[in-house]
């Protein structure tokens, strides 16, 4: 037989072992699936950790993709059984969630969310805030809705009703506590039928309906037995008696009580307080005092040793943190001490190659300090020289303030004599910062706009700042550094500008927005906008002579003005 047909006969049997394969792995996550319903929680996440390192040998093939999802899923399934931390089923389920979206494993995908939404609601302290948990549930509703997911509706109406009682929105929790009733026994899941008794049984015991009641903790007790979960059981045992006992029918509590404690001595410690104040609390009822008491000690007793162990957790958990940084600490000690013997090393090697050639270098080396002595003395001299043309600078400066001063003397009444004070500390703020932003390592004549300008227009805005409204300013500057000639005046137009609209234009806003941009494009131009409330900037204004001050600078400047009013206040200054 020829080669090629040989292989196309061997085809159909690749094919049949493939689909055997996959059959096989659905088979062992359905077993999976029983293990945990039957709460044989150690079983099911041995076996959910082989079965997932077994197939990711084959994650090269996107057709186990699925496979591996799911048993990733049922991973933090386990955990949040388990009763472990909630953190990492979160962070387990949040590194997947979007994995499993790009592969359309859409009921994966709701039940995900509804998980997320489970660890959320059992992390939050405050039942006022859920926001994370709504998120999450939210989130699943809209991929039950989309994909028409109805088998996983009753665990999203456990969910919803376990907010709502939360929320202490009874009414909406009972309703979503049907639902999941009803949509449990349509689909046959158990488990959700259970959690359901658990918040029916709730809302009976609220309505003081305590025959209905009973007859949810009876269901909830048979549910138990079947999957043999001993410490459901023994709880479900107990909840009967205390049914019983809002019933005022003792023999019976008393006989159920019994039950719960059959299996008292299999029950984590977290658990076991539980029995002895249910059978407190049927004595004290039926008026057996001296054995309520003795059931309140054993009840106190396990409640301090819960503490104590919580305790002891704590304690061992701070212990093993100290223990790790300890460690830690030694590692980066050791490894502090070889880099410093290294560069102890290193030290040495390149003082014994200096030394040697130590004496060569001298007369070099004082030829280099003969020079430098006479740089340092020809940069002083410089230095002197900028000096003296600094102090002439801010002379003239402080004869802008005083100018502008005298102005204002005229017009300054006790009405606004804070604003006058407040405005003028605005304008020797911008001149100071001019100063402070040269550069006198070379000259005292060029000025780092951008800086300049941003820090000029925070410093307006605090001096202003109010709790009433938020103003947010955006500078944009693409000319690096300019002459302080033009930077004066193009500070002091600014800083006028920016009181003007923090004063005036967003009176009717709660945010306003300042936009000032600095660019050239063959020429200058300063572009400051406001989206407040606007003004005719050719208007001669009568509230004060910031306005005149500003067509002052722009005359200083030579500038020419385009503006606008028509949405906020818009001007272009070129210069």
């Amino acid at each position: 037989m020829r080669p090629k047909y040989t292989l196309l006969l061997f085809l159909p049997f690749l094919s049949l072992f493939s689909t055997a394969q996959d059959f096989t792995v659905n088979e062992e996550i359905k077993k999976i699936d029983s293990l945990i319903q039957y709460h044989q929680l150690d079983r099911a996440k041995e076996k959910t950790d082989s079965l997932y390192k077994e197939l990711n040998k084959f994650n090269r093939e996107k057709k186990y993709k699925p496979q591996l999802l799911e048993l990733k899923y049922r991973h933090a399934f386990i955990i949040d059984k388990q009763d472990e931390t909630p953190a990492e089923v979160i962070r387990i389920l949040l590194e997947m969630k979007d994995e499993v979206e790009s592969e359309r494993l859409h009921s994966l995908s709701c039940r995900i969310y509804l998980l997320i939404a489970l660890a959320y609601e059992k992390a939050e302290t405050d039942p006022d805030d859920l926001q994370l948990t709504k998120k999450y549930l939210d989130k699943a509703y809209t991929v039950y809705k989309t994909y028409k997911l109805e088998e996983v509706y009753s665990t999203y109406c456990i969910r919803k009703s376990s907010y709502y009682r939360w929320k202490s929105q009874n009414d909406s929790a009972l309703y979503y506590a049907e639902r999941a009733r009803d949509y449990a026994q349509k689909y046959q899941n158990e488990t959700d039928l259970a959690d359901s008794y658990i918040l029916l049984t709730y809302y009976s015991y609220r309505n003081k309906n305590y025959k209905e009641a009973l007859g949810y903790n009876l269901l909830r007790l048979k549910y138990s037995q079947k999957i043999n979960d001993t410490t459901a059981i023994a709880i479900n045992y107990a909840d009967v008696a205390g049914n019983y006992l809002k019933m005022q029918r003792f023999t019976e509590a008393l006989l159920y009580s019994d039950s719960a404690y059959h299996h008292y001595s299999r029950l984590p410690l977290r658990y076991k307080n539980y029995l002895p104040e249910n059978r407190h609390l049927i004595f004290e009822e039926s008026g057996h005092i001296d054995s309520a008491f003795h059931y309140f000690k054993l009840y106190h007793n396990d409640w301090q040793l819960l503490r104590n162990e919580e305790e002891s957790l704590k304690t061992k958990q701070v212990e093993e943190q100290y223990q790790n940084d300890k460690k830690e600490a030694v590692i980066k000690s050791k490894n502090q001490q070889m880099i410093f013997i290294v560069s102890l090393l290193g030290v040495i090697a390149v003082g014994s190659v200096l030394l040697i050639g130590k004496n060569r270098k001298i007369n070099k080396q004082n030829k280099i300090i003969n020079k430098q002595l006479g740089e340092l003395t020809k940069t002083l001299e410089q230095k002197q020289m900028l000096l003296s043309e600094l102090q002439h600078r801010i002379k003239n400066n402080l004869q802008h303030v005083i100018s502008i001063l005298e102005i204002q003397k005229e017009s300054a009444d006790f009405n606004n004599i804070d604003e006058v004070i407040r405005g003028n500390q605005n304008r020797i703020h911008s001149m100071a910062l001019l100063h402070k932003k040269l550069d006198v390592s070379d000259n005292v004549d060029d000025v780092d706009l951008k800086r300049y300008v941003a820090e000029l227009a925070e410093l307006v805005k605090e001096s202003y700042d109010s709790f009433k409204r938020k103003v947010n300013i955006h500078v944009k500057c693409t000319i690096a550094r300019i002459s302080i000639e033009k930077a004066l005046p193009l500070g002091l137009i600014i800083t006028e500008l920016v009181s003007n609209s923090i004063k005036h234009a967003f009176k009717k806003r709660n945010i306003g927005i300042i936009n000032i941009e600095i660019t050239k494009n063959g020429t200058a131009k300063l572009y400051y906008s406001d989206n407040g409330s606007g003004f005719d900037f050719n208007q001669p204004s009568e509230k004060g002579l910031g306005q005149e001050i500003i067509k002052g600078l722009i005359d200083q400047l030579n500038g020419k003005t385009e503006t606008s009013s028509s949405n906020g206040f818009e001007l272009t200054i070129a210069f």
